[in-house]
């Protein structure tokens, strides 16, 4: 059995401030001391010190350097000989000044060094890394210490989209089943772990000075299913993960809480099976919270710093039903008056998780920070040449984004077209370069969709705007050129050669033209064939000229040559006729 706080608690309480790492003067009266420390969020502390005079209106501490904002500070508290637990270790973020009947009070403000990571929004990208690589880049670059449990799922790209660093460590630690715990500047992401050995024991009779939970099923699921987009096999794809009751607080089975709300499953949509998350870990993740949220309440007992956050402690003489070893997600520790008091938070209760409950589904399944609307963004490869696309998708376009992240993200993003189907479609890829406008499938920045291609100028059109807007052109990078004029009705197609075939419904003509000025024409009044050379006819099988008008042929010289025999026939009349000599030669001549 584990130790009670009130060990080796003999003797008067007293307490230790150190600020820039020399403890404080012992005339300065500490009145109250409030630290807090719990699962996902940054260790906080409250310092309340007596400082100066109404009546002389001077306040020392308040004006001195001793506590100015910046300041590192150090907290701890002992028993009599005992040696001091460290409360908290920070910095001073806020100074504050308050006024009684008493006399005056400087109230300090500290946070743990982590408190670097809130507030201001960053947009950034990481190419090929996992989520555990992710939360320990973020984590050192603020300066601090990382201790990051290796994620499982494979390497992606991952994007960090106007959000804190602090709000997308959760992010990233809650979609791999991770929580994250934070002491003297050192970050701590792994799964939480209730089957841990108790750090203390706490005895109803004994130490335990208030206590309040409860068993509550309500938001209590029995599976977690993650459901998915898979477009290679064009179908969706699911995984599902059985919640099991790990911990080891009260004797309610899990199965008979699920089963009090109809063993639901808890359901979450993302819009890809694979290269980003990997469904099978977030259903695991998602799994892993119900037994933690079964049962939560509070334990407070005298002060002591036996129990810490991702722990667990022993509860005694509670009954079946709330004892046993319960997971801590919080701890408070009190000083006031010569007395102190710590509460443990136990469980985790409902709202910890990213995709906690409301009334619209969360932005991008809650596994990702959410991008709205639509952005610019330019071509950098049609082809994974470098092997770099985590879908291993051909049919994918990698795109730069200039506007997220101070290095551009760069994403490879699929792309929409008026037509896509099996073997068939529409298929006008844009060029390297090109500006292009993008979407974010549920708002996934992992999920990017490239709607269109866009003009600009730099990238002008093919032809310039008219108020009647007559023209409407196909061009390709190469200048081959398809016309739609809506004004003369003509459609024509072209070559950068000059090359065309002009269909001219104004003119009731259709025309073909090489680059050599050959051309077809077909109008109302026939077919004409204009050749600049010579004009060939040639079949492998008969060639028929029939007309119902006159036929005429005629050149500088006419020859007719049949390999076999040649027969020339006027139903009316026939002549051969020259203005020069006229021979009819055969080995037999028959006239009439």
């Amino acid at each position: 059995m584990a130790v009670s706080p009130i060990t080796d608690s003999d003797g008067p309480l007293g307490v230790v401030i150190k600020a820039a790492g020399a403890a404080i003067a012992d005339d300065i009266a500490v009145m109250a001391v409030r630290v807090t420390s719990d699962l996902n969020r940054i260790p906080q502390a409250t310092v309340t010190i007596a400082d100066g005079s109404v009546a002389t209106n001077e306040f020392p501490l308040l004006d001195g350097d001793d506590f100015k904002i910046g300041t590192e500070i150090e907290i701890a508290a002992f028993f009599g000989d005992g040696e001091a637990q460290t409360l908290f270790k920070g910095v001073i973020v806020g100074t504050g000044l308050r006024l009684t009947a008493g006399g005056g009070q400087l109230e300090l403000t500290c946070r743990d060094k982590a408190i670097q990571l809130t507030d201001v929004r960053r947009t950034t990208s990481a190419v090929q890394v996992t989520d555990s690589d992710v939360m320990t880049q973020v984590i050192g670059d603020a300066g601090l210490t990382a201790d990051v449990a290796a994620t499982t799922g494979a390497a992606a790209d991952v994007v960090q989209y106007d959000c804190t660093d602090w709000d997308f460590l959760r992010m990233l630690a809650d979609r791999n089943g991770h929580v994250i715990a934070v002491e003297d500047g050192t970050v701590k992401t792994a799964e939480p772990d209730p089957t841990l050995a108790a750090t203390m024991t706490l005895t109803l009779g004994t130490d335990i000075l208030e206590f309040d939970a409860r068993v509550d099923a309500v938001s209590l699921v029995a599976s977690a299913t993650v459901t998915g987009w898979d477009p290679a096999a064009q179908a969706v794809t699911a995984e599902t993960a059985t919640v099991s009751n790990t911990g080891q607080w009260g004797n309610a089975t899990f199965t008979e809480l699920t089963g009090a709300t109809g063993d639901r499953v808890h359901n979450a949509t993302t819009p890809y099976a694979a290269g980003q998350v990997d469904l099978a870990v977030v259903a695991a993740a998602r799994a892993l919270r119900p037994p933690l949220g079964a049962i939560s309440g509070t334990c407070m007992y005298p002060g002591s710093t036996l129990a810490v956050i991702g722990g667990t402690v022993e509860l005694v003489g509670l009954g079946d039903r709330m004892g046993g070893t319960a997971f801590v997600s919080g701890i408070d520790h009190h000083i006031s008056a010569g007395v102190w008091t710590t509460t443990a938070r136990m469980g985790l209760p409902v709202g910890w998780r990213s995709d906690s409950f409301g009334v619209p589904g969360p932005a991008a399944g809650g596994l990702a920070t959410p991008v709205q609307g639509l952005h610019v963004a330019t071509v950098l490869a049609i082809v994974d040449s470098g092997g770099t696309n985590p879908f291993n998708d051909a049919t994918m376009i990698q795109i730069s984004l200039p506007l997220i992240g101070e290095t551009p993200a760069e994403l490879w993003a699929r792309y929409a077209q008026p037509y896509a189907s099996g073997g068939a479609g529409i298929q006008f890829l844009p060029e390297i370069g090109d500006e292009v406008v993008v979407g974010f499938l549920s708002a996934d920045p992992g999920a990017p969709v490239i709607l269109g291609s866009m003009h600009s100028g730099s990238l002008a059109r093919t032809n310039a705007a008219t108020e009647e807007n007559e023209l409407k052109t196909i061009t390709t990078k190469s200048g081959i050129h398809i016309t739609f004029d809506d004004d003369k009705i003509i459609l024509t197609a072209e070559t950068p050669a000059g090359q065309s075939i002009v269909i001219d419904d104004d003119g009731s003509t259709i025309t073909l033209t090489d680059v050599t000025g050959n051309t077809i024409t077909m109008s109302d009044s026939g077919i004409a064939l204009s050749a600049q050379g010579t004009l060939d006819l040639t079949a492998t099988g008969n060639i028929t000229i029939a007309s119902d008008q006159d036929v005429e042929i005629t050149g500088l010289n006419v020859s007719a040559t049949a390999d076999a025999e040649l027969s020339a026939k006027g139903s009316a009349s026939a002549s051969f006729s020259s203005s020069g000599q006229t021979k009819i030669e055969g080995s037999i001549v028959m006239i009439n």
